[in-house]
């Protein structure tokens, strides 16, 4: 006989379990503002303000100089509510719950998680600006992994714990082949990721299926063999003009595409150090060359020049005719330690409808609401699946591994 009937609570505490089971990137991520979500009613639209870390310039010697803080913020803001609605009849839900879970939940919460993480990878491909790898070539090697950390490291990040690589389930194939006795079984008992594949360097690595694949402009696809140079020295600000481009390319420059720039080296955060690596850019408008081969580029991050400045981010000004490197399409697989990403789900308020139940995760945060109604005109049951988010990359503690 089939079991009893299932419960709206029921429902939703399974349903939970499979998303936090095969979530990697979610499951990855920082969840230190999840408390500051809960108890507001937070809804779409709603924004925190997160504080990023203050620097200071150290001096030496007994006279001191007072330095003013320059605070800057970053918003999460929750932008999303995933959701599922699925219709069932009442034979269906007197369906033992693992078959229920088979036949309803899993297929929705897995196309819940899939866009969850598909819109966390156009984020980083939108907003990460480091890079290392080369566009086009399989990771293939502990040197490709092991650089990403390096370029962490150069930039101050500290990755001796939490830290993990996403990567493509190809790029993944092709790491496995070549170092097929490097890796360790499990690598972390806390989180369960059936994509893991296992420690490497400094990194806690696994495969997705929701890694971007970023497609290029004009410029870096049809063009590359033009000479770039910068036109006009920039000391500070988000543009950079330049010229020597094919004249009178539409989008020649797209959102996502990433560039280095010879003669201004990025700098450790922490001391403002050069790292001795050409500093590198994310465009964040799309662009287009005119006629004469001028084109006007905005990027992140801010150029930061000025010496004084505690948030100074390269060695010096952007020097007029530094040649300009421009990166072709490629697999925005990411590295990153936890505090890169974070992520926020503030549980929803039950609907007053007589079947709803919000099950949240005491570890993760993590919230799922279930609600089941039915059509009387439609003659017709329904379950709605939800999920409230906002998630926030955090460019300078992350960095892109290209393919």
């Amino acid at each position: 006989m089939p079991n009893q009937f299932i419960t709206t609570d029921l429902v939703s505490n399974t349903a939970l379990a499979m998303f936090a089971n095969n979530a990697p990137f979610v499951m990855t991520a920082s969840r230190i503002y999840q408390d500051d979500f809960v108890s507001s009613g937070y809804k779409i639209g709603d924004t925190l303000q997160v504080r990023r870390q203050n620097h200071f310039i150290v001096g030496d010697g007994s006279v001191a100089t007072p330095q003013s803080i320059i605070e800057t913020v970053e918003s999460i803001v929750v932008a999303h509510q995933y959701h599922a609605l699925i219709a069932y009849t009442i034979q269906d839900l007197s369906l033992r719950i693992e078959d229920f879970s088979r036949l309803f939940i899993s297929p929705a919460i897995q196309e819940i998680i899939t866009q969850m993480e598909k819109d966390l990878g156009a984020a980083a491909e939108q907003e990460l600006n480091f890079f290392t790898g080369t566009a086009g070539t399989p990771i293939n090697s502990f040197t490709t992994v092991d650089t990403a950390g390096a370029k962490l490291l150069e930039q101050g990040v500290n990755i001796a714990a939490d830290a993990y690589m996403a990567m493509t389930v190809r790029d993944g194939s092709s790491l496995k082949g070549a170092l097929l006795n490097n890796f360790t079984p499990v690598f972390n008992e806390d989180i369960v990721r059936s994509s893991a594949i296992g420690h490497l360097s400094y990194f806690d690595i696994f495969q997705s299926q929701n890694i971007k694949r970023h497609i290029a402009g004009a410029g870096p696809r049809l063009n590359s063999g033009d000479a770039l140079l910068v036109n006009g020295a920039v000391a500070s600000g988000n543009t950079i003009i330049m010229d020597g481009a094919t004249i009178n390319i539409a989008n020649y420059f797209v959102v996502g595409d990433v560039i280095s720039i010879a003669g201004v080296q990025s700098v450790n955060p922490v001391g403002r150090a050069s790292t001795g690596q050409d500093m590198q850019f994310v465009v964040t408008a799309n662009s287009s060359s005119d006629g004469a081969g001028n084109i006007t580029v905005l990027v992140a991050p801010n150029i930061i020049s000025d010496t004084l400045n505690p948030n100074r981010n390269v060695s010096n000004a952007v020097p007029n005719d530094a040649a300009v490197t421009m990166v072709g399409s490629h697999n925005v697989n990411v590295a990153y330690p936890a505090r890169a990403l974070d992520i926020v789900c503030p549980p929803l308020y039950k609907l007053q409808v007589p079947y709803a139940s919000v099950a949240v995760d005491p570890e993760t945060g993590l919230s799922l609401a279930v609600t089941q109604t039915g059509d009387i005109l439609g003659y017709q049951n329904y379950m709605r699946l939800d999920l409230l988010c906002g998630f926030k990359w955090h460019p300078q503690y992350a960095c892109r591994v290209l393919s």
